[in-house]
């Protein structure tokens, strides 16, 4: 009886804990550098916007792009041929890291249907 007594109590206590833990953090809005383009046609034969053709370009750095790359999980395996450009790709979201500039992450929306579309062009990801 004690046995079961005290692993309740044990197990009460990791719950509080994990609570606790988990109170500890705050939904926070940070600002962020960013830069976009709006265009027509395909990012890799962009044209000028019509209606019914309108879609944007985001790309993220700085300390956004780092938390993002962070939170993508592993580099995708033989990303790049440099081994020091890392790249992390999740559907329409692409970031990279590379020493010499940082983290950037590349993203993109089609303005007329609100669909998610990527960002990036495919080998512009490694290109320096």
């Amino acid at each position: 009886m004690l046995r079961r007594a005290s692993l309740l109590g044990v197990m009460l206590l990791c719950l509080l804990l994990a609570h606790q833990a988990r109170a500890v953090w705050e939904f926070a809005e940070r600002n962020f550098s960013a830069s976009y383009a709006i265009y027509g046609g395909y990012l890799d034969e962009a044209v000028a916007p019509v209606a019914g053709d309108t879609k944007v370009a985001f790309r993220l750095t700085g300390a956004a792009a780092r938390d993002m790359f962070d939170a993508m999980g592993p580099d995708l395996p033989n990303g790049c041929p440099d081994a020091q450009i890392r790249v992390r790709h999740r559907d329409m979201l692409l970031c990279r890291y590379r020493p010499k500039d940082g983290h950037h992450c590349d993203f993109g929306f089609d303005l007329s249907t609100g669909l998610s579309i990527g960002g990036a062009v495919g080998g512009a990801v490694c290109d320096e």
